[in-house]
């Protein structure tokens, strides 16, 4: 057995009503001044304001701030974070999809880390403390609940890129299937279609080790059988739990892993295309296993009980099962429906190179030469 670590600093608590919670972790810490950074698609849902209300009865004072957009820019921290600022904030809560978690981080670094925000832009970059963060997802996919990163876009330079580290990794997250009843179809789609990416790429990334593979798997399988049934009937809590409870573990397996280049190759696609992410890295996943597949790596196929013992047949059998899935989920296999032309190939390539390390952990050479292939064809290619 290889050697491996695990790390997962967040208490997790899961299952349908688990929001109730929130406030006992409130007082147990003491923390009676917080913050409130909130989807703002949720703005129509009374358990919002039920939750709302209920860290009021516990708290002398709570700022509650609305995220509203979709890919956050460092320009929109700087607007948010003028209503935290002066209020001995104790903690700040995120609820909402991936987007929401992360202005959440944002803000709790930003109260007492004064300079603009575009400063802390890399690894811990912060020098003054970081206020605990609470996530609350109400989509299941992302991961933001447990990592360590929080993204956002640099208007200026074109860039997707995190203020990240340790201290804005959430010390709790409590994962309610029932608030993600209300996320529309394309949002749960794209939030599972990442979580999905989150798992073959951490399976199959060079310092991967068994437990990664472990939740890898678990993760993956939940979501790839549950999320095509779930996107015809949306209120189903069932689905909605499974899909929830496998991106989790998607999101473990993430953290005790690697990326990947469907990752990557997402990134300039939300900044200049507006792609939600996840979307984003399922547009590539295909094409990623494809090429790894051709390149001798089969291993993908103990993400799925194909029932074939030939290590090359099972891989290409997998391929098929993921083709196969992604029609049902109508995930484009055409970049050109997302806006994207042959002529961006240029940009996609160097952005892309920029994340090099992601690209590093894939289990065979992905590189400018191949990434540029692969935009081509999809940019080239008719799809029904």
């Amino acid at each position: 057995m290889d050697h491996f670590s695990f790390f997962c600093p967040t208490y997790i608590t899961f299952g349908s009503g688990v929001r109730k919670d929130i406030t006992q972790a409130l007082k147990e810490n003491a923390w009676k001044r917080v913050g409130l950074v909130i989807d703002h698609n949720l703005r129509i849902q009374e358990s919002i304001f039920e939750l709302i209300d209920s860290v009021k009865d516990v708290s002398d004072n709570v700022v509650t701030g609305w995220c509203a957009v979709s890919e956050p820019t460092y320009d929109h921290l700087e607007a948010m974070r003028k209503q935290y600022m002066d209020q001995d904030m104790h903690a700040i809560i995120g609820i909402g999809g991936g987007s929401a978690i992360d202005m959440a981080k944002a803000m709790a670094v930003l109260v007492h880390n004064l300079e603009p925000a575009i400063q802390y832009r890399g690894f811990n970059k912060m020098t003054e403390p970081v206020l605990p963060v609470i996530a609350v997802p109400t989509t299941a996919g992302t991961g933001s609940e447990v990592t360590p990163n929080a993204s956002f876009i640099d208007s200026t330079e074109k860039k997707k890129l995190g203020i990240n580290g340790e201290a804005v990794r959430p010390l709790y997250a409590f994962l309610d299937p029932q608030f993600t009843l209300s996320c529309p179809k394309a949002a749960t789609i794209s939030a599972g279609v990442d979580s999905m990416v989150h798992a073959v790429e951490a399976f199959a990334a060079k310092k991967t080790n068994q437990l990664a593979r472990f939740f890898a798997t678990e993760g993956f399988r939940r979501v790839f059988y549950a999320l095509p049934k779930l996107i015809t009937d949306l209120g189903n809590i069932e689905l909605r739990q499974e899909v929830m409870y496998g991106a989790f573990l998607s999101g473990v397996a993430l953290m005790h892993s690697g990326t990947g280049p469907a990752a990557a190759l997402s990134y300039p696609l939300s900044v200049h295309f507006k792609v939600p992410h996840g979307l984003g890295g399922g547009v590539f996943l295909p094409s990623v296993v494809e090429h790894n597949v051709r390149h001798g790596y089969t291993e993908y196929a103990s993400l799925l009980d194909l029932g074939i013992s030939d290590g090359v047949k099972a891989a290409e059998s997998f391929l098929q099962e993921i083709n196969a899935t992604w029609k049902k989920l109508g995930i484009p296999g055409n970049l050109g429906m997302l806006g994207v032309k042959t002529t961006d190939a240029d940009l996609i390539v160097k952005e892309t190179m920029e994340l090099k390390g992601a690209l590093d952990q894939n289990p065979v050479p992905f590189y400018e030469k191949e990434i540029a292939d692969t935009i081509n064809r999809l940019t080239a290619e008719t799809h029904d």
